[in-house]
């Protein structure tokens, strides 16, 4: 656990950081500070995809699935120093910002991982098999056609490369079983044959 002076000692030295450690460390910390209410804060969208293709995917935002919104904009806003914009919140000086698009995860939580960072720290992230079939999912709305012409099914294929042969962040039978109730596995068969 985390005390609101401690959070706020740790945020003034994030901005030493490179934007890809800051923000894993925004995460790390916001993650640390709601243990004490219970809420779990977990990383999808672009910055789970920097994740899992080992930084070669960069993003400026932190979109994270949480309850605890209310919490959320009364301690970025009044004590942490973001400016709320709409649904994001921004901070000017570490140039952060922080989108909550819901609070209802679209996929297996069984299947979230938590990454522990070097200074003690964890983060929670959307399972990859379930950020695959999500970029999957965009690439065939957007191309309905030729999803392969997509950015998402790029990034998708990628991912499932890297993690294929590794049973502790991905799981095969998961993932081709909720690709077919998506109508996605098709395109996961194909990249497995």
């Amino acid at each position: 656990m985390i005390h609101l002076n401690e959070l706020k000692e740790k945020f003034q030295d994030l901005k030493y950081l490179s934007k890809h450690e800051r923000m894993i460390q925004v995460c790390g910390l916001l993650t640390t500070y709601f243990q004490q209410d219970n809420i779990q804060p977990i990383i999808v969208g672009g910055l789970s995809v920097e994740l899992y293709t080992r930084n070669n995917y960069t993003t400026y935002d932190i979109d994270l699935i949480s309850d605890g919104r209310d919490k959320f904009d009364k301690l970025l806003t009044n004590e942490l120093g973001f400016n709320k914009e709409g649904r994001n919140w921004y901070h000017q000086e570490l140039e952060i910002s922080i989108e909550i698009p819901d609070n209802y995860l679209e996929g297996n939580k069984e299947k979230v991982i938590e990454m522990k960072l070097e200074n003690g720290l964890h983060i929670y992230v959307i399972g990859v098999e379930d950020l695959i079939i999500h970029r999957l999912e965009s690439a065939i709305v957007s191309h309905p056609d030729n999803p392969e012409w997509t950015d998402d099914y790029e990034w998708a294929e990628r991912m499932f490369k890297i993690h294929q042969n590794d049973p502790e962040i991905m799981d095969i039978d998961y993932l081709l079983d909720a690709a077919g109730k998506a109508h996605v596995d098709h395109i996961i068969k194909k990249w497995i044959s």
